[in-house]
Order: structure tokens, then C-alpha cells, then sequence
């Protein structure tokens, strides 16, 4: 027996062959309670439906409701980050309905909700106060969860908040995260839109103006009768003195604007002119313009006029905006003070949850 113990080259030492024993045990060990903690974190059948029905139906009364109270978006304690509890968010738009891609007012009936619609505002708002909003107030702390928008259109950056499902670490099981995932419209910031102007109406080669123009009824200014090679678009509106105390007047166009030729002439009724600019700028600034016409009057009507060349029609995309000027500031910090922001744009609303 001693001899067979010595050779090393038969049988293992009796000290390694328990070292050996005593590691095996230990993997098997570890192994199982790998296992068990797996098993554990997998959710039943019945659970992840549970888990399916909480997420179907809470993105169902988001998209579809304004909340609990409809504009609870304008309750002041959430710019402090004061949350009541009263405060059940929703997303959806009152009173609003969609038409060649712009929102506009249909009904005073209290029942009227835009259909897969979201409110930009709104959902900024939950951004900021997500813990609160939503898995305190909408979820009761039962869930953890996060929210996104993803724009189609890429100049359009995305929108992420609540639980980071993907920086989890051994937190996050995929199997038990439930996703659902919407494709709907968001208002962004349309309502700030005084006049969308490329969306003038033509008939075979000519534009139908729906207004008149005091350029073709005044003989001492040219007349804006269309020509063969370009439209004139012309649009009246008015401007309040205390009006300019809270909003910033821009006109923001497309990119594209650049390259199209067209020229545009800003007047009041008090200073009617021919002096035409080119448009070949994104964004105009328009409140230094207005403010020499309202500093001794209450309100005055002005006038803009587009001449574009009829076949650079498509890319004459410009807006006139009033912002209100405390947000202004964020908006340009933000990069959002461009013209894609300010059209009603296609997103994709995703949710997830997961139990805690």
C-alpha cells in the first residue's frame, strides 16, 4: 500500500484527491444557487400576463386620455417638482384633429379626443417628474418602467426617460420586461404655428388666393399677380403691443429655404414697401421689426409676401411662430428652435415594464 501511494504515475496523493472533491462540491454548489436565483427571477405564465395587461392598458389610457385633471400639464407645482398625488398623467390631445399633417381646432365637445395623438408638452412634463407621475402615481410603485419617443424624421432627436432597462446589469432579465411599442403622431410645437405657409393650395399652374392682397389694390406698389415662373403668397395678420411683452415672433424655415430663390417683403399698414429679401435664412427674428410700428400704438395689422419660383414650390417650407419668450431660451440651448419642431411629426411611443 505504501508503494502504491508513492507512485505518482497509478494514483493521485490522498491530499489532492480531496482538494479535488472538495472543488467539485463547491461548483456543484454554486451552480445551484445560480439556478435557483434564475428560477426565481423567471415570471410565471400568470405573471408576465399580468405583467402584459398592466403595460397594454396603461399605454392605452396615456395615448388615449388627457389625464386626471385634463390640463394637469399647467399645474405650477410641477415646475418645482411638487407632484400631488391627485395627478393621474395622460398624453392624449382634447379637442384636436389632424389635417394634411396639422393640428386644428374641430369641436367644443367635451368628448372630443384626438385619436394616437400625443401632447409634446405633456410628455415633457412626465419627463420631468417621472418617478412621481408614473410609477408613483399611474403604476403605485408596483413596477419598474420607462418611456421614449423615437421621431421617423431624424432631425427630430429622441426622448428617453425613466429605467434604464439596458444599464441594469444582472438586474434586468429580458424575458421579463414587457414592451409595448405605438406608432403615433406628436404635436411637438405646432400650436405656436401664427401661419404654416407652404401650405397654399394650387390649382393646375396657379395658386387660389384666399385672401386679398393691398399690394394689387394700392397703385403706388408692383401688384402681386402671379407670373410664369413664381407664386405670391400673402398673409395679413395682427400683432398686439403687450403681445410682444410675451411671445418672440420668428420666421423659421426649412433648411431647403436656401436654395429655392425665394424673396419676401415684411410691411406694416402704416409702412407698406417693395423692399424685397431674400430668404435664405432659417430663422428671422421678426420682434425688432414689429416693436418700430407698436411703440405708440396698441395693435397693428402687418402683412408678409413670398415670391417663390413655381418650380422650386416644394421646397418652400416656412413657418411664422409666436413662442412664448420663457421658453424661448431652452428652445435654442436645446436646438429645437427649428422648423421640423414646429410640424406635427410621426414618433414611435414605446413602453416598457418590469416587476421590481
Amino acid at each position: 500500500m505504501k508503494d502504491i501511494i508513492k507512485d505518482q504515475w497509478g494514483l493521485l496523493y490522498s491530499s489532492e484527491l480531496l482538494l479535488s472533491i472538495i472543488l467539485l462540491i463547491f461548483i456543484i454548489g454554486v451552480v445551484a444557487n445560480l439556478s435557483d436565483g434564475l428560477n426565481e427571477k423567471m415570471l410565471s405564465e400568470e405573471e408576465l400576463e399580468s405583467l402584459e395587461r398592466i403595460a397594454v392598458e396603461s399605454s392605452d389610457y396615456l395615448l388615449n386620455n388627457p389625464g386626471n385633471p385634463e390640463n394637469w400639464e399647467e399645474d405650477e407645482g410641477l415646475d418645482n417638482g411638487i407632484v400631488s398625488k391627485n395627478i393621474v398623467p395622460g398624453l392624449a390631445i382634447k379637442k384636436k384633429n389632424v389635417e394634411n399633417g396639422e393640428f386644428y381646432s374641430e369641436s367644443a365637445s367635451d368628448e372630443m379626443i384626438m385619436s394616437n395623438a400625443i401632447s409634446y408638452k405633456k410628455f415633457i412634463r412626465i419627463k420631468n417628474n417621472y418617478d412621481s407621475l408614473v410609477d408613483g402615481n399611474l403604476f403605485n410603485d408596483n413596477v419598474m418602467s420607462s418611456m421614449a419617443i423615437y421621431p421617423l424624421n431624424s432631425k427630430i432627436r429622441p426622448i428617453e426617460m425613466g429605467n434604464d432597462f439596458d444599464d441594469d446589469g444582472d438586474k434586468t432579465y429580458d424575458n421579463n420586461i414587457v414592451t409595448v411599442n405605438r406608432t403615433v403622431k406628436c404635436d411637438f410645437y405646432s400650436s405656436f404655428i401664427v401661419y404654416n405657409f407652404n401650405d397654399f393650395e394650387l390649382s393646375g399652374d396657379g395658386y387660389i388666393r384666399k385672401e386679398d392682397c393691398n399690394h394689387d389694390s394700392d397703385p403706388s406698389l408692383r401688384d402681386h399677380a402671379n407670373d410664369e415662373r413664381s407664386f405670391w403668397l400673402c398673409k395679413s395678420f395682427r400683432v398686439y403691443k403687450k403681445s410682444l411683452d410675451e411671445y418672440d415672433y420668428y420666421l423659421i424655415s426649412d433648411e431647403s429655404v436656401k436654395n429655392t430663390g425665394a424673396s419676401f417683403i415684411l410691411e406694416s399698414l402704416n409702412r407698406t414697401n417693395e423692399n424685397r429679401k431674400m430668404l435664405n435664412q432659417e430663422l428671422i427674428e421678426l420682434n425688432p421689426f414689429l416693436m418700430e410700428d407698436l411703440e405708440n400704438s396698441s395693435g397693428e395689422i402687418y402683412s408678409i409676401h413670398f415670391n417663390v419660383p413655381k418650380n422650386r414650390i416644394d421646397d418652400f417650407k416656412t413657418v411664422l411662430v409666436a413662442i412664448p419668450k420663457n421658453m424661448t431660451y431652452d428652445l435654442i440651448s436645446n436646438g429645437e428652435l427649428k422648423y421640423d419642431y414646429f410640424r406635427v411629426q410621426d414618433v414611435n411611443y414605446i413602453l416598457k415594464v418590469q416587476y421590481k
